[in-house]
Parts: structure tokens; C-alpha cells; sequence
């Protein structure tokens, strides 16, 4: 069974899947990709060594780490302060 989740954050695309592994268990996944002057612009990450036991809980992750770096990397820092 191919499992995989697409979502959108902050206009970029996140495809997110489970890598099965050679024990059973699953290893998050995401290619993350957005649109840059006409240009396809994407980046491949296994976020973390990290096992799940199950395809949602490693899609699941996988998720909450494009997030959290996609929002990390649109933090401002004010010049000012």
C-alpha cells in the first residue's frame, strides 16, 4: 500500500510519506517545493533518524517538521533591536 499526504504551508507544497524500513518500521519523508520567479524550487529532507511504528504517525511528523522549518525560516529579525 503506497501511503503519502500533500499539504500546503505558507505557499509551499509539502508531499509527505512514509520510507519503509528494512525492520517494519517507517521513517518520515517530505519534499518540500514552491514556485520562485516561474521556477520549481524543492528540497528533499528525511527530517530526523527517527522509526515509526506506523505510515500515519511517520506522515504525521514529517508534517510537523516542515512546519516548524518552514516557519523558521520565515522569522524577521528587526534591525532595530
Amino acid at each position: 500500500m503506497q501511503y503519502d499526504a500533500a499539504f500546503s504551508h505558507r505557499g509551499y507544497l509539502l508531499n509527505c510519506a512514509p520510507a519503509r524500513q528494512g525492520d517494519g518500521c517507517f521513517q518520515p519523508y517530505v519534499v518540500i517545493s514552491r514556485s520562485s520567479d516561474g521556477e520549481l524550487e524543492a528540497n528533499r529532507f528525511f527530517p530526523a533518524d527517527l522509526r515509526f511504528g506506523n505510515a500515519d504517525e511517520a506522515i504525521a511528523h514529517a508534517r510537523d517538521w516542515a512546519v516548524r522549518w518552514i516557519d523558521a525560516s520565515h522569522v524577521k529579525v528587526d534591525p532595530k533591536s
